[in-house]
């Protein structure tokens, strides 16, 4: 389906908190776009950040006069991003992270999408970038997201991610943003938002088109803390934690707290003798690092913990 314009196509959302120095990366490669300056501008959304992000912004933005910056006092990546939709002009709001960059036909690419195909949401996939030596066990697919290299209309079960995503307005402002409840809040880890908003348009919306496209592919920085075991531990047990939440936005998928205690039972179990056969007779080929295997064997048993945990959490409140 074609789409017939308005002159401000794009509002970039960048949401930072305390990560001037990442986020001034980002914003630049954002700015210097093919796409021409009076296509787009660029909001980014000050989470209650106490370094320089905005003296950095408002310098930026003498340089660049499509850029604005915005402030949220309420603290949640949610919360940053609704705060920018809200304030946006652009007939499509598009998120980046602000420790990524973008290619200069990121919006280009877009552009495209929406003129051929006018989805109510679409996104790309991400690879991994370093500042830092990575640990010889890291591999970049620990790092990156892909769906394929074909464009395509995602079903239900295929979810695009927030590092790289584009909403027409309009559907935004009707659902009225993201749930903040779920997702980061400052230092807390906290994932599901985007997650819980593309569940929706699919239930409240079925005839709406969720859109992956290859070719909008950005950069994402892992940072060395991610690259740690701990780090990665506490990932899964709180990516488990917001897939439970996600879950509960539909009565009908919840589960009876019986039932996943014992599905948290089985995972420790699980998790105990995966660990043990790991430390044993693990296939060194396939895992050569013990870490390897901590991470995609062991480690997928947090996530279920960590939707157990959240879920009896949410019956004893």
């Amino acid at each position: 389906m074609a789409l017939q314009t308005e002159s401000l196509l794009i509002s970039v959302v960048l949401c930072t908190y305390n990560r001037c120095d990442l986020m001034t990366a980002a914003l630049k490669s954002v700015c210097e776009q093919s796409l021409p300056p009076s296509r787009y501008e660029v909001l980014v959304v000050d989470n209650n950040s106490s370094d320089t992000t905005k003296q950095c912004v408002l310098a930026m933005s003498r340089h660049y006069p499509h850029v604005r910056y915005l402030f949220e006092d309420k603290q949640g990546l949610s919360h940053a991003r609704n705060a920018g939709f809200r304030a946006a002009r652009g007939l499509y709001v598009a998120y980046a992270d602000d420790d990524a960059t973008v290619p200069t036909d990121w919006l280009c690419v877009a552009q495209h999408i929406i003129e051929q195909t006018a989805p109510a949401m679409f996104g790309g996939p991400y690879r991994p970038f370093y500042n830092a030596m990575k640990p010889p066990w890291y591999r970049d697919k620990y790092g990156s997201y892909d769906l394929g290299v074909v464009a395509k209309e995602l079903t239900k079960d295929e979810y695009l991610c927030g590092t790289n995503m584009f909403f027409r307005r309009n559907l935004l402002e009707q659902l009225e943003g993201f749930n903040t409840e779920v997702g980061m809040m400052g230092e807390r880890l906290g994932y599901g938002e985007e997650t819980v908003i593309q569940r929706r348009i699919c239930n409240e919306y079925p005839k709406e088109v969720i859109y992956y496209d290859p070719r909008l592919l950005v950069s994402h920085l892992v940072r060395p803390e991610k690259m740690s075991m701990r780090w990665c531990a506490r990932q899964m047990f709180a990516s488990g934690q917001a897939w439970q939440h996600v879950l509960h936005e539909t009565a009908t998928e919840r589960i009876h707290a019986a039932r996943s205690c014992l599905r948290g039972l089985r995972a420790l179990a699980q998790l105990t003798g995966s660990l043990v056969l790991g430390i044993l007779v693990r296939d060194r080929t396939r895992y050569p690092f013990i870490e390897n295997y901590l991470y995609e064997v062991v480690f997928v048993q947090l996530q279920t913990l960590g939707s157990t945990y959240a879920q009896l959490a949410r019956r004893t409140d």
